[in-house]
């Protein structure tokens, strides 16, 4: 069973997060935890708070490139009797990026910030933010953890590209060489927009030369760095015909090409056919 606690949670959360250093160290970010809150009691979830908060700072650490930094923090509010906690990356903006904070118990709120993106989460006693009627909160109660593992699992793969769910395979033999991958293409998806976003933009974000990336992702998938971020130029402009009622050149904008001829010809190639066409036969498109 899952059980409240009306305990300090500024220890709580403080070694929760010295805990994870170690493993934000070896992927070159800095993790901090901040607070002037010498004791703090309040009524909370231990392990389900605790499984959300874990979650959302690997998920940051797994996707932000070198030299990024995660700042936990820890506040309370007086007037409103609220503690407030917020995770806060400095240096990409993930507002966009749905993986960082699916699944979670605790349901943080997101903003986008300056120099990258907050999450936060507010606790009170009269108020417990976690759905009890979320089915994977009732997995929870089956006191089957390899169940709750394997739930967790299956709900965040759920929303993978099919690129990254090919990158995920990796993750089981080479781990390091996954993570590698799932912060460039976390890269390349915050910049998808931006036409003028390439390899040199892309080795600078990573600080590796041209050399060093090319043969990294030659050895990890085979492709050069131009060419595989012009396919999730077009995976993201083919999600877009499947989904949206974009017009095929708010589509190609949105996906970052330079022209819509240009677009339609590379999509040619790769899919066979023109995006036009494309999206009048695929049956999940909302504009025929």
């Amino acid at each position: 069973m899952i059980y409240s606690s009306n305990a300090d949670i500024v220890p709580f959360l403080k070694n929760l997060v010295k805990s994870l250093q170690p493993y934000a160290k070896s992927n070159q970010v800095q993790l901090d935890f901040l607070t002037t809150q010498k004791r703090q009691e309040i009524l909370y979830q231990p392990f389900l708070l605790s499984q959300s908060v874990v979650q959302l700072i690997c998920n940051l650490i797994n996707l932000l490139p070198p030299k990024s930094k995660i700042q936990v923090r820890l506040c309370f509010i007086p007037e409103r009797q609220v503690l407030l906690i917020e995770v806060e990356n400095y240096g990409l903006n993930l507002i966009h990026i749905k993986e960082v904070n699916s699944n979670s118990f605790y349901p943080f709120n997101t903003k986008e910030m300056p120099a990258g993106t907050l999450y936060s989460i507010e606790l009170s006693n009269d108020n417990q933010p976690v759905e009890t009627d979320n089915p994977l909160f009732q997995k929870l109660h089956t006191n089957d953890p390899p169940q709750f593992y394997r739930e967790i699992k299956k709900r965040f793969t759920q929303n993978f590209t099919r690129t990254e769910k090919l990158l995920a395979s990796l993750e089981k033999y080479r781990p390091q060489e996954a993570a590698f991958m799932q912060k460039i293409n976390t890269l390349i998806k915050v910049n998808i927009e931006n036409e003028d976003f390439g390899t040199e933009e892309l080795c600078k974000a990573m600080f590796l030369s041209r050399t060093q990336l090319f043969r990294k992702m030659k050895t990890i998938v085979k492709e050069a760095p131009a060419n595989y971020i012009r396919n999730l130029r077009l995976q993201k402009a083919k999600e877009l015909l499947e989904t949206s009622d974009l017009t095929i050149s708010e589509v190609a904008y949105k996906s970052g090409f330079q022209t819509i001829n240009h677009f339609t010809k590379v999509f040619k190639e790769q899919y066979g056919i023109p995006p036009s066409v494309y999206r009048q036969s695929n049956h999940s498109a909302t504009n025929r």
